[in-house]
């Protein structure tokens, strides 16, 4: 019964062949107007038949009286002929009224027509009605999706070839069962075992009604999805597969972070303690090498963990309220000495309006800020790198504050080509086996990584040869407070320096604080007129020879307005001919906005000498009012767990240079024993150990104080593992602070100070 439904209608192309037979309505129409004439002549018969038989009724009755009563004299005769005129003015009569109520021929003709037109249209409609119903199904069985038709109940009313192919007599019933069909609106992927085997079907349960008495089906249609759904498994299969070795890469680098960062921070802390000793010239520069190169080994590491941690999803911002000015300066400062040794100049600026405090993840801004200057000054042989920090409002959607960091340099800049793949991991503007430049090509992709995380963008500028510039924009969150400004209005100050970089940045500060300055280089031909109005003269050191001739030539001219010399970290042996020489403040390159707007007001204000003046007779009573500090506290004991013999011998060197006494041990366990034993005011757990682990020792730590009672004693972690989930860890387990390796010998000194002051350290 392929095609068919429950009224046994014939297949299709059967029915279109009827169809196609049957004359066109008009043709049945005109046809019917031909026969009317002959019907109206039919239709007379009957009242003819009438009359005739009234007629002949008489007449014979008529006879019949004559006959009867022939012999009759009188009135019978008479009686006789009366009766047949009788019947005959009743024929008469009934012929006249038979033809007064009888319509006329065109009336009778018009009304067959009508009828004849409307029985025609009817026909009409039906087959039309069919060849629909025949082209739908055709259009079903073509399709190749199974659509059936069921009552309710349970009752197949109709299923196309696709479906009597897959689900052969007595399988069907499968589609009333499966879930969805009752709702009527069901939708859902389904897996069926069908005639060529199990399939996946989409499937799509559509209220419907029968044409024929109006009862409410439920018309099902399946569409085979088998190759989709095969196809999303294999997606979902490669999907889990890729999370697993991005897992197992992760755990692999963390592990290998670890192994690597374990022999590189003994390397990097004896070389520490090896500066402290007595060293030849050229024995310290080989240790600032040997230290130099450490460091940039484990910001490798920390780049190759950081970006193992992005891919993994497992890297999470800490938002928090910074103050941006220290910030970026202090990614200036911690940079300068690298531009300085290349000869290149580094310096910020940070616009009036950008608030000085706001909420973010300080150290990841840090990490950005870092990534991006550094960049610039591997690039750069000529020139320098400045940060320059605005405020900005984006009005393209919803109106908004946004900070703009913005990165120049003067280096080799890059082609359009090359800003395609900039943000890429691994990727060099200079590349090959004959670059210049070295580098793993990871900074740009993480700072863009981050970026993203921060709800921000970062985009590239640059010109083959004309240097580049990285745009930042970052959304700026709970920002408050306004940047003080020292009043300036009206001070007249000359900066005389050589400097492309730094220099026009401190005329700008100045000048957004009101001062009216004239930036000069020492030979330019209107610089004595310009010494001679100044209120206040800025000299570079390295803008000429010697800076204390310069300023005896100046005041053998008549030039008396206070000055201050700019020297660079390098150059602080210097500062006593300075001050003797007549400056009355120094400035160190590059120079913090704080430190450049007090020092110019103090000399604009007093025009002395400020009593400040020698940091380094600062740095000798702040070393000397440290190290009398140092020496009223008492040594402390310290318990030491550390299990490698580097580490033991450099924490051990370490604790004693600070003054203090220590006990060494090799595990978790020996240091239960240890702690149970002795009495000691801080412990220094490695996390990492074979047998009882630093998570496990500190848990049991804690626990034997609760039991017995115990003074809670500090607990610092120490630890090559610098990820989140190491640090949450050891906090959880009760550690006080986790100090990341290699040790910092001023950090550690401020941890160990808080017992003694009753305070507890913050990890």
């Amino acid at each position: 019964m392929t095609g068919r439904d429950d009224h046994g209608s014939p297949n299709p192309a059967r029915r279109r062949a009827a169809a196609s037979t049957a004359p066109p309505g008009r043709h049945k129409s005109t046809a019917a107007a031909a026969r009317a004439p002959s019907l109206t002549a039919l239709a007379a018969v009957p009242r003819f038949a009438g009359f005739l038989i009234l007629v002949t009724a008489g007449l014979l009755a008529g006879a019949v009286s004559l006959v009867l009563l022939a012999p009759s004299s009188g009135p019978v005769p008479l009686v006789g002929l009366a009766l047949a005129f009788l019947s005959g003015a009743l024929a008469s009569l009934w012929l006249t009224r038979a033809g007064s109520a009888r319509p006329d021929d065109a009336t009778q003709a018009a009304t067959i027509e009508a009828l004849t037109l409307e029985r025609e249209a009817l026909l009409d409609d039906i087959w039309r009605l069919k060849d629909c119903e025949a082209r739908h199904r055709d259009v079903l069985d073509t399709l190749g999706d199974v659509v059936t038709r069921w009552r309710e109940g349970g009752a197949l009313t109709y299923a196309n070839d696709a479906a009597m192919r897959l689900f052969p007599d007595g399988s069907m019933s499968a589609l009333h069962a499966s879930e969805g069909r009752e709702t009527g609106d069901g939708f859902a992927d389904i897996r069926i075992d069908t005639a060529e085997g199990p399939r996946w079907f989409s499937r799509v349960d559509v209220p419907v009604r029968d044409l024929t008495d109006g009862t409410p089906l439920v018309q099902t249609i399946l569409r085979d999805v088998t190759d989709r759904r095969r196809v999303e498994e294999e997606l979902v299969a490669a999907r889990n597969q890729a999370e697993t070795a991005s897992a197992s890469k992760s755990r692999f680098l963390a592990t290998v972070s670890h192994e690597i960062r374990t022999p590189l921070n003994g390397i990097l802390g004896m070389a520490s303690l090896l500066r402290d000793t007595r060293l030849t010239a050229e024995q310290h520069s080989y240790v600032d090498a040997v230290h130099s190169s450490g460091e940039i080994l484990l910001l490798l590491i920390d780049e190759v963990l950081d970006l193992s941690k992005i891919e993994a999803g497992r890297l999470e911002l800490s938002p928090a309220r910074l103050e941006l000015t220290p910030l970026v300066e202090g990614v200036v400062e911690l940079l300068s000495p690298r531009a300085q040794a290349k000869g290149l100049e580094i310096g910020c600026h940070i616009g009036p309006e950008v608030p000085t405090h706001l909420v973010g993840d300080g150290t990841r801004l840090r990490q950005i800020l870092f990534n991006l200057a550094g960049n610039g000054l591997k690039f750069t042989e000529t020139g320098g790198v400045t940060i320059d920090v605005a405020r900005t409002r984006d009005t393209a959607q919803v109106p908004s504050d946004r900070l703009l960091v913005t990165v120049r340099d003067t280096g080799i800049g890059f082609t359009a080509e090359d800003a395609d793949r900039l943000f890429q991991e691994f990727e060099q503007i200079d590349h090959g086996p004959a670059r210049r430049f070295d580098g793993a090509g990871l900074g740009l992709a993480i700072s863009q990584r981050l970026v993203n995380m921060m709800g921000g963008t970062i985009a590239a500028r640059a010109t083959a040869g004309a240097g580049a510039e990285f745009r930042v924009n970052l959304p700026l969150t709970g920002a408050d407070g306004v940047r003080p400004q020292p009043e300036l209005a009206g001070q007249r100050i000359c900066l005389i320096t050589q400097s492309q970089v730094e220099g026009p940045l401190i005329a700008r500060q100045l000048g957004e604080a009101g001062a009216r300055v004239t930036l000069l280089s020492p030979g330019d031909e209107a610089i004595d007129e310009a010494l001679a109005d100044a209120d206040l003269i800025l000299l570079d050191q390295l803008s000429v020879t010697e800076a204390g001739g310069w300023l005896a030539g100046a005041r053998a001219i008549g030039i008396d307005a206070p000055a201050v010399v700019l020297v660079t970290p390098a150059e602080r042996d210097r500062l006593p001919r300075l001050r003797a020489a007549g400056f009355g403040a120094y400035l160190i390159r590059p120079v913090r906005s704080s430190s450049l707007l007090q020092v110019t007001k103090s000399m604009l204000e007093s025009g002395a000498p400020l009593a400040s003046w020698d940091l380094q007779q600062d740095d000798r009573s702040h070393l000397a009012a440290m190290q009398q500090r140092q020496e009223s506290r008492r040594p402390l004991r310290l318990l030491v767990a550390e299990d490698n013999d580097i580490n033991r011998m450099l924490t051990e060197a370490l604790l004693r240079k600070l003054g203090h006494e220590s006990l060494v041990v090799g595990d978790g366990a020996e240091a239960l024993k240890a702690f149970a034993e002795g009495n000691f005011d801080a412990v220094l757990m490695d996390l990492h150990m074979p047998g009882i682990d630093g998570i496990t020792a500190i848990r049991r730590l804690r626990a034997r104080e609760r039991e017995l009672a115990l003074p809670r004693v500090a607990v610092f972690a120490v630890t090559a593992d610098v990820t989140a989930e190491a640090r949450d860890a050891a906090l959880e387990a009760g550690a006080d602070a986790v100090l990341a390796k290699p040790l910092d010998p001023d950090l550690l000194r401020n941890r160990l100070s808080a017992p003694q002051d009753g305070g507890k350290a913050a990890g």
